[in-house]
């Protein structure tokens, strides 16, 4: 798991340091602290790294405070430490909080005499820490997932990376377009997704992930069905936070069924990968989709022969594919739209724009090609799964 700004507020030596502006970015993971001895910084950082600044010099002013802090924040540094106090910087000058501020880009006020050796330290200490517990967990979900050595069970494996070893069981996994962000920010953004993740464990439920490609799989174990459902909505919510930080990363979230300690995660996992795959497609909205909430299509995944499915759906609709092609008609899209509300005409016509008559019109050349009754509700049901076995092979 990886180490963030809100995380320092847990050691010892970091608990006389004062939050003073920039809390929307406590988020931000830590890579290492650094202690900042030149007037510039870009040159000797990667980003990531938490910034100490102990002694400003005696010519040094808040033009020159305020220069650090923009070149940290476009080297995308995770914060800023400044030692006030004493021979150092007297106080944290207002023009920087209002800049840390408005960059989400924490900014800490730390006493001078706090010995400095003792809050580095423990940081170092944290990092590393966090990072072994981390590769812990991702062999963990690595071997569970991915090896084709099966031979010891989901426990043995539990107990050889010290995970603990909950019964109810389940796989979200998190994908974006790889082509969206550079390879960097695509890191930092699985860094993010992982330790949020992560921080929606509690009490009976326990959150691991692990970066695979452009994706973040979290496996979710719980103790129970209650505390399965507590950390699946923790999630969601922990998503929501997550889409709302990054709005054009093209974030989506698949959820995989819940499994007790005979089912398989890797059927969680596969569960996962077919909604994101429906996410996509016409018949869901928004960015996030549960196994659960996938209903028939769960059974054309459970299809082999996709020839099998197409067949259906053409039974059903090829002469109005047809029409359409001949004529460069939407017999399709009306049939589609008019089931999707539930063949209210007025809500059908206002949503494809176009008169009540003209809606009519179609309906009946509809029935005329199909030759058969719309009003009839199990003729509804057939189209309307044929409707959705051909979005299932489009998406």
């Amino acid at each position: 798991m990886s180490f963030c700004c809100a995380d320092l507020f847990k050691l010892k030596h970091f608990k006389q340091v004062r939050l003073a502006a920039g809390e929307r970015g406590l988020y931000r993971q830590i890579s290492w602290p650094f202690i900042c001895t030149t007037p510039t910084i870009s040159q000797w950082l990667h980003g990531g790294e938490l910034l100490f600044i102990s002694n400003a010099g005696p010519d040094t002013d808040e033009a020159d405070l305020l220069a650090l802090a923009r070149e940290s924040v476009e080297k995308a540094l995770s914060g800023m430490v400044l030692l006030t106090g004493g021979d150092s910087i007297p106080t944290v000058p207002p023009a920087l909080s209002r800049l840390c501020d408005e960059a989400a880009f924490p900014l800490f006020d730390m006493p001078w005499d706090i010995k400095l050796v003792d809050i580095t330290q423990e940081i170092s200490e944290a990092i590393l820490y966090r990072r072994a517990q981390s590769k812990k967990g991702q062999r963990f979900i690595e071997q569970l997932l991915f090896s084709d050595d099966d031979r010891r069970s989901f426990e043995e494996l539990a107990g050889f990376y010290e995970v603990p070893c909950r019964p109810v069981r389940f796989v979200t996994v998190v994908d974006f377009p790889p082509d969206s962000l550079s390879p960097t920010a695509q890191e930092r953004l699985k860094s993010d997704i992982s330790h949020t993740f992560k921080s929606s464990g509690g009490e009976g439920y326990t959150a691991l992930t692990m970066g695979h490609l452009n994706t973040v799989v979290c496996l979710a174990l719980a103790n129970d069905a209650r505390a399965a459902g507590l950390l699946n909505r923790s999630i969601a919510d922990a998503f929501e936070t997550l889409c709302a930080r990054y709005p054009h990363a093209g974030l989506r979230l698949g959820i995989g069924r819940v499994c007790g300690p005979e089912g398989s995660v890797r059927v969680s996992y596969a569960d996962a990968g077919k909604a994101l795959a429906l996410l996509s497609g016409s018949s869901f909205h928004g960015n996030t989709l549960r196994y659960s909430q996938l209903g028939i299509y769960k059974l054309f995944f459970e299809i082999q022969d996709r020839e099998e499915i197409r067949r259906y759906y053409m039974e059903n609709l090829e002469c109005l594919i047809e029409a359409d092609r001949k004529n460069g008609s939407d017999l399709v899209g009306t049939l589609r739209s008019y089931l999707y509300n539930n063949c209210n005409l007025l809500r059908t016509s206002q949503a494809l724009y176009i008169h009540r008559n003209t809606l009519i019109y179609r309906l009946n050349t509809i029935r005329g090609l199909l030759g058969r009754d719309l009003d009839d509700a199990l003729v509804r049901h057939e189209l309307f799964n044929s409707l959705l076995a051909a979005d299932f092979l489009n998406h």
